[in-house]
């Protein structure tokens, strides 16, 4: 198959009227000009933007679909498969499924150490099934969750986490620093009292928290096992030092400016949320990624809790000048290179997997009409002409 009279964004430029064509699932060739003679099965893409597939590196979707509301819990069956297909449809074709392993009986059912474990082998399961996109996994570990070190060792050992990152939402520091603004949220999001959010807090702050040799030997043994290791929600350098000293290779929303400059400076990649970016603030008052963003010191954005916002949050930085090869690497080539994929997705290079976006642009809006994956077109956007008077046209 063929893919010509498109604008192929590479890693390093937008190659205008060009074509690509499409062997055994893999980019064979790119070339800067069209076809003499289209097949039938080529695809005319009449001048719209051709684009890598989204590689997507902390997703909290998963969480979401399984429990939308408290007490109402779905069948992994019907979950995984129905966020696949609204995956596909926001351009996502390399997925982590961020899973927190909170605690034993955290008040969230889907952060509970038996619901965590247990949607990671059906995750792992279902990705060697049949499937729209790439299904991965990254263990979101809670470090006050003194209990799960073993199982934790085991599913490394086992090859079912593909990323891991250390997480520590104790009141005070990271991302709840600001304990007014922590408590509001508490107040706002699980409709709690001003005592009872203050309650919450203090016995937060006094949780147990695992001891540091420990968290060395967890990074060692993903490490050995060829698993990246993120940080969380980095605020100061000494909590930077310490990742750095774990082998970390990702700074996943630094919340200073000054921590994510250092973490760049240090070789780390620099995650912030694509949600952050689209809106131009944190939703906790932190960092601002489009900030970071304009200063050089994020590599990557993610999609966070809102998978819709990556596409968009990359057509904004090109619409604000941004050249639209660099606004792209980091959403598909930069998540790839710190994942370790990179040598087969990210990036529209010959060699490499076909997944592929066709993108057009009507006035500022981005509209995402096919998606293709290893070659196979998997999802299409056939949309009905404009209606006057209520008659379609």
């Amino acid at each position: 198959m063929k893919i010509y009279h498109a604008r192929i964004v590479t890693p390093y430029e937008v190659i205008e009227d060009g074509t690509i064509e499409i062997e055994d699932g893999k980019i064979a060739r790119i070339m800067g000009y069209p076809p003499e003679n289209p097949g039938f099965d080529d695809i005319d893409a009449g001048g719209k933007w051709l684009l890598p597939g989204l590689v997507d590196t902390h997703s909290d979707a998963i969480e979401l679909e399984l429990e939308p509301r408290p007490n109402s819990t779905f069948p992994i069956e019907v979950s995984f498969y129905e966020l696949e297909k609204k995956l596909v449809g926001e351009g996502i074709t390399t997925i982590y499924h961020s899973l927190s392993l909170m605690e034993e009986n955290a008040k969230k059912w889907i952060r509970q150490n038996n619901t965590v474990l247990q949607v990671i082998d059906d995750i792992k399961r279902f990705s060697y099934g049949r499937q729209l996109i790439r299904h991965k996994t990254h263990l979101r570990y809670e470090i006050t969750n003194t209990v799960a070190v073993p199982e934790v060792k085991k599913m490394i050992q086992d090859g079912k986490i593909d990323q891991l990152s250390f997480m520590d939402h104790t009141p005070g520091q990271g991302q709840f620093r600001d304990m007014e603004i922590h408590k509001r949220l508490l107040m706002d999001h699980r409709h709690l009292t001003e005592e009872e959010a203050n309650q919450a807090i203090e016995e937060s702050r006094l949780q147990p928290k695992l001891d540091p040799e420990i968290l060395h030997e967890l990074a060692q043994l993903a490490s050995q096992h060829g698993v990246p290791l993120a940080s969380h929600d980095d605020d100061t350098l000494e909590k930077l030092s310490l990742v750095k000293s774990w082998n970390a290779t990702i700074s996943e929303f630094p919340i200073e400016l000054e921590v994510a400059k250092a973490a760049k400076q240090q070789g780390l990649f620099v995650v912030m949320g694509a949600p952050n970016a689209l809106l131009g603030k944190s939703h906790s008052n932190n960092l601002s990624a489009t900030e970071a963003v304009q200063l050089g010191v994020v590599d990557i954005l993610c999609s966070d809790y809102y998978p819709s916002s990556l596409l968009h949050a990359a057509f904004k930085l090109y619409q604000e000048g941004m050249p639209i090869f660099q606004a792209f690497n980091m959403v598909s080539l930069n998540p790839a290179k710190a994942v370790r994929i990179d040598d087969e997705v990210g990036s529209i290079e010959a060699g490499k997997s076909a997944d592929l976006l066709i993108v057009s642009e009507e006035e500022k809006r981005t509209i995402l009409e096919t998606v293709i994956v290893n070659g196979q077109i998997v999802c299409q956007m056939n949309y009905l002409r404009p209606i006057s008077a209520g008659i379609l046209q």
